[in-house]
């Protein structure tokens, strides 16, 4: 199993629980930043991808350069992240004994690739995302209805992922299902104040 950081909710059978998932080149200490900000009733944990790229660098699946200065991705690697992410996560709920019916993913970059993934192609096995400065890949199918919420959220001036690989694939279906808010913000590759104070509101509105 994949290396975690864990706070604990006061009573952890009942609480809803965020599940940390950083983007490439990052590691689980980066958003477990925001545990301080999260309500004190969540059980918060940040899960730490397998592949090593440095010291306290850390990848989920492999980005290959490009000509052009962008990267590309293998989608068999993708989605055997997807898978691995999957089995940490039922190992987690039977270690704890967590609400497996009131999780929710907050992921980052690569992070928020996975959660989309993982959210459209495992019916019912997360009840929300937050999903920050990433997108939709092409594999994932998006034909049906989400059975989760999500909350979206993207720099406009973003150099990393450029907003259009958002606008193209959340924000098409934020149109067509209210499941799904996507919101811009004038930041880059990065979560501002604003941001993260908005989903702050956003998981307090569609608690259970």
């Amino acid at each position: 199993m994949l290396n975690y950081i864990i706070r604990k909710a006061k009573s952890i059978e009942n609480s809803p629980t965020i599940v940390l998932i950083h983007g490439y080149g990052s590691n689980a200490e980066d958003l477990f930043s925001f545990e301080p900000y999260l309500p004190d009733n969540y059980n918060i944990i940040a899960i730490q991808a397998p592949l090593t790229l440095s010291y306290n660098s850390y990848a989920w699946y492999p980005l290959y350069p490009k000509n052009d200065g962008t990267f590309d991705s293998k989608p068999d690697e993708a989605w055997g992240a997807v898978n691995l992410l999957e089995k940490n996560l039922d190992h987690l709920v039977d270690k704890y004994k967590l609400n497996k019916k009131d999780l929710c993913l907050l992921g980052f970059s690569q992070g928020s690739i996975l959660s989309w993934a993982l959210a459209y192609s495992r019916a019912n096995k997360v009840r929300r995302i937050v999903a920050l400065s990433g997108f939709i890949h092409e594999s994932v199918d998006t034909s049906s209805k989400p059975t989760f919420l999500a909350y979206a959220a993207h720099g406009t001036t973003d150099m990393v992922i450029p907003i259009s690989k958002a606008r193209n694939s959340i924000l098409q279906l934020s149109k067509k299902y209210s499941e799904i808010e996507f919101y811009e913000f004038p930041e880059g590759h990065t979560v501002s104040q604003e941001n993260m104070n908005l989903f702050l509101k956003w998981l307090k509105k569609t608690d259970l």
